[in-house]
């Protein structure tokens, strides 16, 4: 879909309704906002939203971002640029564009790709670094059907996917009662403290490489029954969603790999972003603030392994021995994600990477008309990587697939992946 579809209506720098409190003007970085050199992208689709005003809807969604800022105070700040420690939370505040997108919303559901969906973001390469200190930007997107995509690009500096989905989910209460009581808390370098090595935290220069960003559903009953297969040929009691649905796109991905390489099996690895919160000691409330991550790999260097029961075992061994300052399996995956690469890719180990979402509110963002049909990750410069989304309904997953053209080729006509999920291509 050509970005010639879409006309500017207005733009403008929305600051925060409360001045940030000395006390709070200076955001120390940890040491893994310090090495993401990227943003979070998402974008959500409301239908025809009754007989509102574009005017209107830009009116309240205005002050309530202005209100939202006061809570989110970093983001409406700047990156100190001359050492990228901290961010100065002078209130400088966040760009807020309005378009017309000239086609309905449909036209994005027809499509068998999510490439298509980056013009509801407010920059042509949504998870690209932000430029001049700049830490958020949004746009508020207008289709001829009357259907609106608020979509918005974070910096991961500032917060995680937990931070981000919060940010939004947060911003549709407050448009919906303007004096709603909200309780972000930003933990900066208290968990993960700051690096003071200039090597470990200097950008690397991310490719330019746009890969296919493929939509798929697993329904509930497909997900149960994927998890009695598994349970029934494994001794994995109660595998999650998360684990059975995790080991099936990476064994499907790994089949295809096999495929493009005339039938020869190649070492692989796979890692698992977690969130931190909850399994740290005490535990943090799912409205804290930063980027609270770890993570585990998976090894896989012999082809008999390749199968879901063998993956979700191996699985739920790195999940129990997850910890939460392993700050160089954390570097690894980080400077390898800011290359468009999977984390601990070489010549000699085919890497993959999943990033779970499951839980978050992102289909309960609702700023008074209604849930959205549809959540936008959009689509990175990046390879062998796995989203993995709550679907619309409930107790469903959504997984985004990002791979390139050659290998999505065979991977979505897999047909063990098509026994259990099937491509979103309409709603």
């Amino acid at each position: 879909m050509a970005s010639s579809l879409v006309s500017l209506i207005s733009k403008k720098i929305i600051k925060p309704s409360i001045l940030t409190p000395p006390t709070k003007k200076s955001h120390k970085l940890s040491f893994i906002d310090q090495v993401m050199h990227m943003s979070t992208p998402m974008a959500f689709f409301y239908p025809k939203i009754g007989n509102y005003e574009p005017t209107h809807v830009s009116q309240i969604l205005e002050k309530s971002l202005s209100k939202l800022l006061s809570f989110y105070y970093p983001y409406a700040g700047r990156l100190n640029e001359d050492d990228g420690n901290y961010v100065d939370c002078n209130d400088m505040g966040v760009e807020l564009s309005h378009v017309h997108i000239h086609c309905p919303m449909s036209q994005f559901f027809r499509q068998s790709y999510t490439n298509d969906e980056r013009v509801v973001f407010p920059v042509e390469q949504p998870y690209a670094h932000m430029h001049e200190g700049n830490l958020a930007t949004i746009q508020v997107s207008y289709f001829d059907c009357g259907g609106i995509a608020i979509g918005g690009c974070l910096s991961h500096k500032i917060g995680d996917g937990c931070t981000t989905s919060n940010f939004f989910n947060d911003w549709g209460i407050l448009t919906r009662d303007i004096n709603a009581t909200l309780s972000p808390h930003f933990v900066g370098e208290s968990i993960y403290p700051q690096s003071t090595d200039s090597s470990v935290v200097s950008a690397v220069k991310s490719e330019e490489s746009t890969y296919l960003g493929k939509r798929l559903m697993f329904p509930v009953d497909k997900l149960n029954a994927l998890k009695a297969k598994i349970a029934h040929e494994s001794e994995i009691q109660n595998p999650t969603r998360v684990e059975v649905v995790s080991a099936l796109l990476y064994k499907c991905a790994l089949v295809t790999k096999r495929v493009n390489n005339s039938g020869s099996f190649e070492p692989s690895s796979f890692f698992q972003v977690a969130n931190m919160r909850q399994r740290l000691n005490p535990p943090l409330s799912h409205d804290t603030c930063g980027n609270i991550l770890s993570g585990y790999l998976v090894e896989i260097n012999n082809e008999k392994d390749v199968n879901c029961p063998k993956l979700v075992g191996e699985m739920r061994k790195g999940k129990l021995n997850l910890h939460a300052k392993e700050s160089a399996i954390i570097l690894e995956v980080v400077k390898s994600i800011d290359k468009g690469k999977t984390p601990f890719q070489s010549n000699e180990v085919d890497s993959y990477l999943c990033s779970s979402l499951l839980k978050f509110p992102l289909y309960k963002v609702d700023f008074g008309w209604g849930r959205p049909i549809r959540v936008s990750m959009g689509t990175g410069p990046f390879n062998k990587f796995f989203f993995l989304l709550d679907n619309h309904s409930g107790g469903g997953v959504e997984a985004i697939v990002m791979l390139d053209e050659l290998h999505m080729a065979i991977f979505e006509r897999d047909p063990e992946l098509l026994e259990f999920a099937s491509p979103i291509t309409n709603l």
